[in-house]
């Protein structure tokens, strides 16, 4: 994550790699009478000592930790944090202390909303689960997707196991749309009667958002309700991520049109 570093209304930048732009540095203390044209990054580099500390900087972290671009836009030398206050010190010691204070605030100030980020996100996905009731998959996508977005290394399983309660397979069950299911059944309700009969035995419930194409109107969804999870679950819309598409275990497609033909209410 790249940090902004402002120092003497300088902006010191940093590359795809997180180096530091030392000509940036050397030009802030400039600006503060702290550096004359002799303290350039050039002879930083070549100076007693400091080439044989880049090396045992390059050598610890096994990488390019200096970064020397003549030319274009990108012009000038690029080092890694411990480089650039090293950097800083040669400089003058009191310009070291305000750029490690600088580097140190823009830490804290990333962390910060890097916290608020994971806070938001987590308060999304646990209102997903509470009130949309989102299968397990659908959370582990979720969760995939946050963390996907705050770069966070991949910690998080292959997969999730979305199947009825007490299901011994260890392994999610296939599950299809209501449509499919009825034409597969050849029962007797049409899709608006059979939700609306679903509806009656407390297995789904209706829900709303708003719409995108009209504000001030409401879109109409079903969802299953907890006690309707013993049937399927519910899908997120690939179109409308705040809605959800119920989808019904094939296994227990059968029991559930036993349920609305009896007209006994799910246990």
């Amino acid at each position: 994550m790249s940090k902004l570093v402002v120092i003497e209304n300088t902006v010191v930048r940093q590359d795809a790699f997180g180096r530091y732009c030392l000509n940036a540095l050397h030009r802030a203390a400039v600006a503060q009478g702290k550096a004359t044209e002799s303290q350039r990054p050039s002879v930083f580099l070549r100076s007693k000592g400091i080439s044989a500390f880049v090396q045992k900087v390059i050598e610890a972290s096994r990488s390019a930790s200096v970064n020397i671009i003549k030319g274009g836009l990108e012009y000038g030398s690029w080092a890694v944090e411990i480089i650039a206050i090293r950097y800083a010190a040669w400089i003058d010691p009191y310009f070291e202390v305000q750029v490690y204070e600088r580097f140190r605030d823009s830490v804290k100030s990333n962390n910060s909303i890097l916290v608020e980020k994971v806070q938001a996100g987590l308060a999304m996905l646990a209102f997903c689960k509470q009130e949309l009731r989102i299968a397990p998959s659908g959370m582990l996508g979720g969760m995939k997707k946050l963390q996907s977005s705050l770069g966070m290394p991949d910690i998080l399983p292959a997969y999730a196991v979305d199947a009825p309660g007490g299901s011994l397979t260890g392994s999610s069950e296939v599950t299809h749309s209501f449509t499919e299911l009825l034409q597969l059944h050849g029962k007797p309700y049409s899709l608006p009667s059979g939700f609306k009969r679903l509806q009656l035995l407390g297995i789904v419930e209706r829900k709303s958002r708003p719409s995108s194409k009209h504000p001030d109107k409401e879109k109409l969804f079903w969802s299953l309700t907890e006690k309707g999870l013993q049937f399927g679950k519910n899908l997120t819309d690939p179109n409308h991520p705040c809605q959800t598409q119920p989808h019904f275990y094939d296994s227990q497609f059968p029991r559930l049109l036993g349920v609305m033909i009896n007209g006994i209410a799910a246990a």
